[in-house]
């Protein structure tokens, strides 16, 4: 009867351990698809952006940088630029201030400048002319530009420009490419932005 018993504790302990084993298994195969299939979704995800950024792509934003100075020959009292861009465009900067005030001097006033302008980048296919509006913190000599493309490449899309003096008032860096590498110059950025959608 003893040996019958103990027969019986050992069958069902056996098929306990191999229900435990086989419901085991199940549980970790499960969580091995799972783990899988997240590795797998996070991969894509990674491979997404630089998937995109090897193809080519003329409608994504762009960033061109580029380093102005001031040149003669401007027959109103405000200034025309030359320069060079870099970037996602490397090519030839060229600029005009149409509207330039400064705000008034004032006990505890940080002054402004006020500026309107056209820059126009040359590139081939790829040159655009943008109006933009904006202005200079006088005491840093930071700028920041907004406006819109008005002819050539990408029409219509929107642009936003910042800059930095540097001259001897702001020794923050050094010229590049202008005549004097202590300045006046300005280098910066010109963000553009999708291309508008076209309308039926």
């Amino acid at each position: 009867m003893l040996l019958k018993f103990s027969v019986a504790v050992l069958a069902y302990r056996c098929e306990e351990s191999s229900t435990n084993k086989e419901s085991y298994m199940k549980t970790m195969s499960i969580h091995s698809r799972v783990a899988t299939f997240v590795g797998s979704i996070v991969l894509l995800l990674q491979m997404a952006p630089a998937t995109a950024q090897g193809l080519p792509d003329d409608n994504r934003p762009i960033e061109v940088t580029f380093e102005k100075w001031v040149i003669p020959g401007s027959t109103t009292a405000y200034s025309l630029f030359a320069g060079v861009t870099g970037g996602d465009i490397a090519g030839t900067f060229v600029g005009e201030v149409l509207h330039r005030v400064m705000s008034q001097v004032q006990p505890n006033h940080n002054r402004v400048t006020w500026l309107e302008a056209m820059y126009e980048v040359q590139d081939g296919d790829r040159s655009f002319t943008a109006l933009i509006r904006g202005g200079t913190n006088a005491v840093t000599g930071a700028a920041i530009l907004d406006g819109v493309v008005l002819a050539g490449w990408r029409t219509g899309a929107l642009v936003h420009v910042e800059f930095q003096t540097i001259s001897p008032a702001f020794p923050v860096s050094t010229c590049l490419y202008a005549p004097s590498p202590t300045g006046p110059c300005f280098q910066g950025t010109i963000h553009v932005g999708y291309p508008p959608t076209p309308r039926n």
